[in-house]
């Protein structure tokens, strides 16, 4: 789950947003389903506050920036397709904390900016990205954490993952910016084909090639997401209907 768990949340049911500004007072679930177009949403969490966001949309061109306050833990699942994406989080407040975990699925050029400012001391990030290329589709991955001379005890972490399935111009950026020397800051970047022992491990146990690739794309697009069973079921249905490289 990461940096914290979820069990306090108070409001199961999921919330669309259909305006493009939302305060979020309470602990509850957002849901940001864009669909084939262009957004803008602005978020707000308030102190103490809870909240899953969930993201998904494919052909867009989806900005989001969420303000984070005092003590508020916000959980981001994001599944994107074809899309571009501009993503800015503020950790305006102490203790703030934001796990979020983002798949991009692409078969054509794909930009993707996300970025966290940790604008207060005693805060803490998690950001895990996951790609997949296919049909030679470039994705890129710029990814930013900033840390400025005033906020200290932060920590800021990235994990950033492009997988291909056939040979592409994808980019990966990790990108740290830190004035402040008492924090814990890292990042991780990997371009490139599934490994051949990840593939060899399955193969090993009898599952052929072709089935073999369809669960590590599985793993790779799903695996860090908090995701329900209507979600999930969905995009497992979503990954399988397309005609990827090794699953034909």
């Amino acid at each position: 789950m990461g940096w914290f768990m979820m069990n306090k949340i108070k409001v199961s049911k999921v919330k669309e947003i259909p305006e493009k500004k939302l305060v979020i007072s309470k602990n509850e679930d957002i849901e940001l389903n864009v669909g084939v177009k262009d957004a803008n949403y602005q978020i707000l969490v308030k102190e103490d506050v809870e909240c899953n966001v969930w993201i998904t949309g494919n052909h867009s061109n989806l900005r989001v920036e969420i303000i984070e306050n005092k003590n508020s833990q916000v959980q981001i699942s994001s599944f994107l397709e074809n899309s571009n994406c501009q993503i800015e989080i503020d950790l305006n407040g102490e203790e703030a904390t934001l796990d979020f975990s983002y798949s991009i699925l692409s078969q054509k050029e794909s930009r993707n900016k996300i970025t966290v400012f940790h604008n207060a001391s005693n805060t803490k990030s998690k950001v895990i990205c996951n790609g997949l290329s296919y049909q030679k589709a470039s994705i890129i991955l710029d990814v930013n954490g900033y840390i400025p001379k005033s906020s200290k005890n932060c920590s800021c972490n990235q994990d950033s993952r492009i997988l291909e399935l056939e040979n592409s111009t994808s980019e990966i950026h990790p990108n740290l910016y830190i004035e402040n020397y008492e924090v814990e800051a890292s990042h991780s970047a990997y371009i490139g084909p599934f490994k051949k022992e990840e593939l060899f491990y399955l193969e090993s146990r009898g599952i052929p090639e072709k089935e073999a690739t369809g669960l590590l794309v599985k793993s790779l697009l799903l695996g860090k997401l908090s995701l329900n069973e209507k979600q999930k079921s969905e995009l497992i249905e979503k990954i399988e209907g397309k005609q990827l490289v090794g699953e034909k």
